[in-house]
This record gives C-alpha cells, sequence and structure tokens, in this order.
C-alpha cells in the first residue's frame, strides 16, 4: 500500500494493546497480540531565504512544490534573512528547527555564490531534512546533531530544465524538497559526500569563572544576540551547555555574576526586560538559551552602538 505523496513513516508507533476478537463467521473467540502500528505524520517542508517580500521569488518556490508534490504543507520559516548571510541562515535553522515535527524538510536558498561552482546538496538526519547550497548554511545543526548522510544534487530528473544561472532555489532546491517530500530516497539525487563546507565556529571559550564569546547578530528588536549558551538555571548556578558542541560544561554561580561589553560598560545578569528601568540595558538569558543584550523598550544595538563579532564576557565576581 502507498502513503501518498504528503504522508511519511515516522519513528512514532501506536501500540494496540492485546486482547480478542469474535468472529461471527465461525462463533470462535481468537486472541489478538499486541500491535504497534507506524503512525503516519505529514510531511512539512520550511522555507529560508533571503528573498524578501516585495518580488515574487518566494512565491515562485511555493509554486514549483505544488506543482510536483501539492499536498505537501508549506511553512515560511522568514524571507528577510540579510542578504547574502549564511551564518545568519545556519543560526536561524539551529534556532527554529526543535520546534518543527518530525520529518521536516528545511529549503534554506542564502546563496550569494549562485551560479558558481559550489554544490547544491540534501542533508538527511534522522528526523530532518536540508535541502539548499553547499555553503556552510547547515553547519550549526551539523556541529549540534551530528554528521549527517549527504548527497549532491546531481540528477537532472529531479530540477527543472533549463537551469538558471542565478535561480537555483527554483530550478534546483525546491525540486529537489519537493521530490523528497513525495518520498524519494534521496541517495537517488546523487553521489554521496563527505566534504562539505562548513562555517568558522562562533568564540566560546572559557577560563575559571570567566565565559568569553562574541555578538551574533541583532535581532528585529534591536536586541544583540551573543555566542555564550547554552545557559540553563540549575538552583544557585548557571549551567552552560555549549550550544555548538565547541567548548566543555561549566558550571558558575549566579551571585555576582556581571556580563562585560565593549567601552567599559558592565551590566548585571537579570532574568527580564522589566527588571531594568524603562530605556536602561539589561542583560538576560533568551528564549534560545543564549545570554542577550537589551533596553527596556528600546535597542540594544543602538543605544549601546553594538556590532556583529564584538566581544562579550560572562564573569562571576562575587
Amino acid at each position: 500500500m502507498g502513503l501518498g505523496p504528503a504522508v511519511r513513516l515516522t519513528n512514532s508507533y501506536f501500540t494496540m494493546p492485546a486482547g480478542s476478537l469474535w468472529c461471527s463467521g465461525t462463533g470462535l473467540t481468537l486472541p489478538t497480540p499486541s500491535v504497534r502500528i507506524p503512525v503516519l505524520q505529514p510531511v512539512l517542508i520550511a522555507l529560508l531565504t533571503d528573498f524578501g517580500l516585495t518580488d515574487a521569488y518566494a512565491g515562485i518556490l511555493r509554486g514549483v512544490i505544488a506543482g510536483i508534490a501539492p499536498q505537501v504543507q508549506v511553512v515560511d520559516l522568514t524571507h528577510q534573512l540579510p542578504p547574502g548571510d549564511v551564518r545568519r541562515a545556519s543560526f536561524t535553522l539551529w534556532q527554529a528547527s526543535p520546534f518543527f515535527p518530525t520529518g521536516t524538510i528545511f529549503l534554506c536558498v542564502a546563496d550569494p555564490e549562485v551560479g558558481t561552482g559550489r554544490r547544491g546538496v540534501a542533508l538527511a538526519w534522522e528526523d530532518r531534512m536540508y535541502v539548499g547550497p553547499d555553503n556552510g548554511a547547515a553547519t550549526y545543526l551539523v556541529m549540534r546533531d551530528r554528521a549527517p548522510s549527504a548527497y549532491e544534487l546531481t540528477a537532472g530528473e529531479y530540477r527543472l530544465d533549463p537551469v538558471s544561472s542565478t535561480f537555483h532555489g527554483r530550478d534546483i532546491f525546491a525540486p529537489a524538497a519537493a521530490h523528497l517530500a513525495s518520498g524519494l530516497d534521496p541517495a537517488r539525487l546523487g553521489p554521496a559526500i563527505q566534504d562539505l563546507v562548513l562555517l568558522t565556529l562562533p568564540n566560546l571559550v572559557h577560563t575559571g569563572r570567566t565565559v568569553r564569546g562574541e555578538i551574533l547578530h541583532a535581532d528585529h528588536f534591536g536586541n544583540c544576540v551573543t555566542s555564550i549558551g547554552r545557559l540553563l538555571q540549575q538552583g544557585h548556578s548557571l549551567a552552560l551547555e555549549p550550544w555548538l558542541r565547541q567548548a566543555p560544561a561549566l558550571s558558575l554561580p549566579t551571585e555576582g555574576l556581571q556580563v562585560l561589553l565593549p567601552g567599559g560598560v558592565s551590566l548585571p545578569l537579570l532574568a527580564r526586560f522589566a527588571d531594568a528601568p524603562r530605556g536602561e540595558a539589561v542583560a538576560y538569558v533568551g528564549s534560545s538559551g543564549l545570554l542577550e543584550i537589551g533596553v527596556n523598550h528600546g535597542s540594544a544595538q543602538e543605544k549601546l552602538a553594538l556590532s556583529e563579532g564584538q566581544p562579550v564576557s560572562l564573569e562571576n565576581r562575587g
């Protein structure tokens, strides 16, 4: 029996308990064993691009997917990545992917080298897939979730013809994602590869009671996300569980924790924006577990003149 174009088997099962079955034709009652029935789950494609919302590019991706796999659900994660910002794409995938259902295919197009010799790839983990350029956009997923099975997108039957030199999202990546959502084995898209392009990881080191990192970016509100994390409250201590496995774990006493920024700015680590007076800066652990710098009813990026790559540290001065 086929599963149809928009569902796939997952690792989840419904268990039918043991019991009995009465057969009206024979008058017999037959025992029935406990049975594990695999759960069918709709396949979802999540779109992540730097296309913006003014032009038709994002909508064209949806159109291509609908033409190949019309029953597949498509979600727009965002189309507002800064143009060509592969590092921000990688962060967004890391941030968002845990909240998507098992089997989600992330179609990512932040592709400043489109039309060059850079490869297109499909990456497969047990619980998700990535389709897009081999330019490092999947780096943070690879570091968190370990190495995936990787395939270069070379098979002509799973792309549009002709292929534009400027719109691989339409001609290569969207068709590949749609075919995968229809149940295609990713190995049919092209040869297996081992040498994925990976980005240099953000700075995160610690010595004694000091953790050093950097500003990653500012979000829509002007809150500055740092590379220090993930931070988890554990009683009277703050546990550091490095989000990209780039340093050993650490436990810091919460009393006396200070965040040091460029220009000699020092902020206490607080729980929420409202713990600081209106218009004043605040350091806090954001929703993704990373240290962030904000301003209560304002923009930390503007007020503190913070920018990507600047150093930041978390120190215990108790």
